[in-house]
């Protein structure tokens, strides 16, 4: 990650400060497009799986082309999803390309961990942001292990993706009906 190692520590980390903030994050987590319709049980078994994870302004979380590390969700601050100027893998851009500003609840890295390529693009904290983080292994795990709960998970992810895949069609009709 560039700008320096990010900080990494359980999300069961103890104090009044932090069940104030666990208590929040369970919220967002329970909101998230991948959690969304889990039983408070199950939420609480992935958070206890998972970590958070604070990144510094302008510091890196995924780099395009890399082996994906597992799944985050924002839960505080803003990550800026991008595709990078210079040459990558098959592609060579003049300058970087914006894609997104992700807040609270949005998830990353979702495509290299359900389809095992690289990542689709890079992604930086725009002013510093607190992320959950679950990796590959513990994803897997955690789906496996229990199939109702795998079964949400993935069906939470499949129409999220496929409720993207959608808005690019309509994207791509408008910019053809645009170019006749």
């Amino acid at each position: 990650m560039v700008g320096g190692p990010a900080q990494f520590r359980s999300l069961w980390q103890t104090g009044p400060v932090m069940e104030l903030a666990k208590d929040a994050y369970r919220h967002i987590l329970g909101g998230s497009v991948v959690f969304e319709h889990l039983p408070p049980a199950a939420l609480d078994h992935i958070i206890a799986r998972g970590l958070l994870i604070e990144v510094a302004s302008g510091e890196t979380v995924l780099t395009e082309g890399t082996r994906g590390p597992g799944l985050y969700v924002v839960l505080e601050g803003l990550v800026e999803i991008f595709l990078p100027d210079g040459a990558t893998g098959r592609t060579r851009r003049p300058t970087e390309v914006h894609l997104n500003t992700m807040g609270p609840g949005r998830c990353l890295g979702e495509y290299s961990l359900i389809d095992e390529h690289s990542t689709s693009a890079a992604a930086r904290s725009v002013a510093g942001a607190k992320l959950f983080f679950l990796s590959r292994e513990e994803f897997r795990s955690i789906a496996e292990g229990d199939a109702r709960v795998g079964k949400v998970i993935y069906l939470n992810l499949l129409r999220f993706l496929i409720t993207r895949l959608r808005a690019k069609d309509e994207e791509l009709d408008l910019f053809m009906m645009g170019s006749l």
